[in-house]
């Protein structure tokens, strides 16, 4: 019978905020039962309209969750986390540097401008041309994409993205339309598993240049290669997907559509029992009602929210300051509150369900690292960071965080541990999520209540942020020659527990973000979806990939 398998990828996600997962819809075996009738649209939830859908530039999670879905990488992740062939199978040379990819035969969707300069009506193939172009987009200083650095594996990338080497000498070559070569640094093991990421996906520049700047922003400025394209986009409203008939497995696809809605119900818990929705995210109150509703509910721990401290603030710029504001914290009582809403005490920096290589988990008992309260005993340590800092006292200092219930409430609670513990008064500013996310990302803030964004649920994604620039995620501004040099070690190859510990240890010591909680998200599934099989972010970038191969909803 067929079966569902829901893939997550994770995306931005402010504090407080639930991420919208996709189903993923993997094929099984044939069975007796009956198909929704053909054309009858799958229906998901996102939390807002897409920024754009350009996968080498795309971090908010609904743009991410679409361009998943309509564009296909080399290669996929399987149900165990591990690489399977997608747009290609591949090779690797003794060496394990050099990656051959062969790509299967396949077509960019057919796409009808309203533009009468811009017709795209016949079937375009898909080359190893258009994945050189699309990777090359992505480290181009001048593309500006949060996600260059998952490519910093591959020759020269890291170089050309620092603007210190033209693009042409990116490690990837076209041998003809359908071999691709990629070079790597060091040999990866893992490598592979990152081509299904975003930034890896391809981009045909002929389509590229006739948008004139526009690329991703309209449906008519989105050419795919995955099993759909987008056949409407009415801002703020919904987003319909349409079957890709030059998809390479094309008959495998089912079913004919696939909707994105970006007007929650009043009652998302009702529309998932009545069908009208298949699935959503839900507050813990509505899995209380869902769980009531005979609903299947699904629990991930595959986030991290955090106080960002901004280290080039002066007060925050010494390690042994921002370990004060740590300690000082009153953990035995936030852990209470913490719990409360289903969360757990950070353990770390990495999500429980971050994996260290395919299926297997980081986060074990042995390896947590909870912090502990020292309270005014935090003091002298804060006293002498400010002294090193040049400071005779601490200033005034300024926490931002999201405008809702939940976030000021934990921020209070912070800032009157610090008050208490460290003599010192703390000013608290909500703001809307997309001024946080602005005021975070330009580094216009001191502290901030915001999550920690990984590019992927592996070690890698996680910690990379903080390895790179301020547009590659290191929202802290943070600079460790120590970390930089052990991260760098990590990145070139197949992560182990040890290194991955070694940055942990780092980052616990140098303390540039201060770990809160595991938030625990529940994912509702329509009773009309049956056999799923609900996953957290397996690899990519930020968002939910979508395979429909070999399966409809069940009746």
């Amino acid at each position: 019978m067929p079966r569902y398998a829901v893939r997550f990828r994770r995306a931005l996600c402010r504090a407080g905020c639930l991420v919208f997962t996709c189903l993923l819809i993997l094929p099984s075996m044939a069975g007796c039962r009956k198909k929704t009738p053909e054309g009858k649209a799958f229906r998901f939830l996102l939390d807002s309209d897409p920024r754009q859908l350009d996968p080498q530039v795309s971090t908010d999670r609904s743009s991410v969750t679409m361009a998943a879905a309509l564009f296909e990488g080399l290669a996929r992740l399987d149900e165990n986390g591990e690489a399977e062939p997608a747009a290609a199978t591949w090779t690797v040379s003794e060496d394990r540097r050099t990656y051959t990819f062969t790509l299967r035969e396949s077509s960019w969707s057919v796409q009808t401008s309203r533009s009468d300069d811009n017709l795209w009506k016949s079937p375009t193939p898909v080359t190893a041309q258009d994945f050189v172009f699309g990777m090359q987009r992505a480290v181009l200083p001048e593309t500006g994409s949060a996600l260059a650095q998952e490519l910093y594996g591959i020759e020269h990338a890291e170089e050309i993205n620092r603007g210190e080497r033209p693009v042409s000498d990116l490690g990837v070559r076209a041998v003809d339309e359908n071999t691709l070569v990629i070079t790597l640094v060091e040999p990866d093991d893992d490598f592979p598993k990152k081509t299904a990421s975003t930034p890896y996906m391809p981009c045909n520049e002929a389509f590229f240049e006739h948008t004139g700047g526009r690329y991703g922003l309209e449906a008519e400025y989105v050419l795919t290669n995955g099993p759909f394209y987008v056949k409407s986009w009415l801002h703020g409203e919904s987003i319909t997907l349409a079957k890709n008939d030059g998809y390479h497995d094309a008959a495998a696809i089912l079913p004919a559509s696939v909707r994105f809605l970006m007007q929650a119900p009043d009652d998302p818990v009702s529309a998932l029992a009545e069908g009208s929705l298949d699935a959503a995210g839900l507050t813990a109150a509505q899995a209380d009602a869902a769980a009531g509703e005979g609903l299947e509910l699904v629990r991930l721990q595959d986030t991290l929210s955090g106080v960002w401290l901004n280290n080039k603030i002066d007060a925050l710029s010494v390690p042994s300051t921002r370990r004060a504001l740590r300690d000082a914290i009153e953990w035995e009582l936030l852990g209470t509150r913490l719990t409360a809403g289903g969360a757990s005490v950070a353990a770390g920096y990495i999500p429980p369900d971050a994996v260290v290589s395919g299926a297997e988990r980081y986060r074990i008992p042995d390896n947590a690292r909870l912090p502990v309260s020292r309270g005014r005993e935090a003091l002298a340590d804060f006293t002498a960071g400010l002294a090193q800092a040049g400071l005779p006292s601490c200033p005034g200092l300024t926490m931002l965080c999201a405008d809702d219930e939940q976030s000021i409430e934990l921020a209070r609670y912070i800032l009157q541990s610090w008050q208490k513990n460290l003599s010192v008064y703390f000013e608290l500013v909500p703001l809307s999520p997309d001024e946080l996310a602005s005021r975070v990302g330009v580094g216009n803030y001191e502290l901030a209540l915001y999550t920690l964004t990984p590019s992927s649920l592996t070690a890698q994604g996680v910690l990379g942020g903080l390895a790179g620039t301020a547009a590659e995620g290191n929202l802290a501004r943070y600079q460790s020659a120590c970390f930089s040099e052990a991260f760098g070690r990590l990145a070139a190859g197949t992560s182990s527990r040890g290194e991955i510990d070694e940055l942990e240890g780092i980052l616990f010591e140098e303390c540039p973000f201060i770990p809160l909680s595991f938030p625990v998200r529940t994912v509702g599934l329509g009773k009309t979806v049956t056999g799923v099989i609900v996953r957290p972010f397996s690899g990519g970038a930020f968002g939910a990939e979508l395979d429909f191969r070999g399966a409809g909803k069940l009746d």
